[in-house]
């Protein structure tokens, strides 16, 4: 006598969880997309504006550059945490929930840590956000970070909390993969941020464009 084993359904919609996953999949990659627009179009700001150094505005005074450091340590949370997250989606797979929720826990404490890290650096530059063209597309990427930093704390709390409650479980996992999923975006988006922001320094264009000036 053969026996039919019941896919697991959704605890919230009560669909197999396969369906569910996949319409949320879906969802995941276009909210990824529409986020890439907003990182795509930061970054091309950057760079034209080092590029073409209008009015030789481009340096801050003094040409008091951001440390270099900060950016890549706050890289480096964004990712730890990230593959925390993945470390536990791969246990609770297997069964290990109690792996999951950990992870959930000490990813969310790193966040934290890395978001003030990332509100002191803003706080500490040697220059403000007028300062010169350099200091405002600075700020504008690092306070793209901050909130995909903030994004991410409450994403990861979500998914530590849900798991605590059984929400997220071995055969219903979908939530915490879309999580680490966004994440892993979140890693690249930061990364590009820092490598323009600690590479692309000096403007190389010499014979700047005035804009604003009139002879008579």
């Amino acid at each position: 006598m053969s026996t039919t084993v019941e896919s697991p359904r959704s605890a919230t919609t009560g669909e197999p969880v396969s369906t569910v996953a996949r319409r949320n999949r879906l969802g995941i990659w276009l909210c990824i997309i529409s986020d890439a627009t907003g990182t795509v179009a930061l970054l091309i700001s950057y760079t034209y504006l080092w590029s073409l150094n209008v009015n030789n505005q481009w340096a801050p005074p003094k040409n008091a550059w951001a440390d270099a450091w900060p950016f890549w340590a706050i890289v480096a949370g964004i990712v730890v945490s990230t593959a925390l997250i993945w470390w536990g989606i791969a246990g609770i797979a297997k069964g290990h929930k109690g792996r999951l929720a950990g992870a959930a826990v000490l990813a969310s404490l790193i966040l934290i840590a890395t978001f003030v890290g990332q509100i002191v650096q803003l706080s500490t530059f040697p220059f403000g956000p007028s300062d010169g063209a350099y200091a405002s597309a600075t700020f504008w990427l690092c306070l793209a970070t901050a909130f995909h930093l903030a994004m991410l704390g409450l994403l990861v709390l979500a998914v530590s909390i849900r798991t605590g409650k059984g929400l997220i479980s071995p055969d219903n996992h979908s939530h915490a993969r879309l999580v680490a999923m966004y994440m892993t975006w979140v890693c690249i988006s930061a990364a590009l941020g820092a490598l323009v922001a600690t590479t692309m320094l000096a403007s190389p264009n010499t014979q700047m464009p005035l804009f604003g000036t009139f002879t008579g």
